[in-house]
């Protein structure tokens, strides 16, 4: 059984008035349409967002180093850096350069927790 078709003829439009409707509809998507641009004009259209970026980038890292220069002058640090990185039981191995024994991984191992 095949649907009855449906009569769509009252809603075709006069050929005139079809081509003026479609010339309409393509002078409107001109106005939007800009010229092509050549490569320094769209290099050129970046240099405001690349400047607001490279300010904020700034900003945030001048406020980095502000922070971390008045924390660092209020707090004496005790330790060195090879202190803090080298647990306490390796220490005299690294200072004299010495190579650890048997015995003392084994004691080491056994004493982490």
């Amino acid at each position: 059984m095949e649907p009855e078709r449906i009569d769509l003829s009252p809603l075709a439009l006069p050929a005139a008035r079809r081509t003026a409707l479609a010339a309409a509809v393509l002078a409107r998507a001109q106005v939007g349409r800009a010229a092509p641009r050549g490569p320094l004009a769209v290099l050129a259209g970046w240099a405001r967002p690349t400047l607001a970026a490279a300010a904020a980038v700034a900003g945030v890292s001048l406020a980095a180093l502000a922070w971390s220069g008045t924390r660092a002058a209020t707090e004496e640090s005790t330790q060195t850096l090879a202190e803090a990185l080298i647990p306490e039981r390796a220490s005299p191995w690294v200072s004299e350069g010495a190579t650890p024994s048997g015995e003392d991984l084994l004691a080491g191992w056994e004493a982490s927790p």
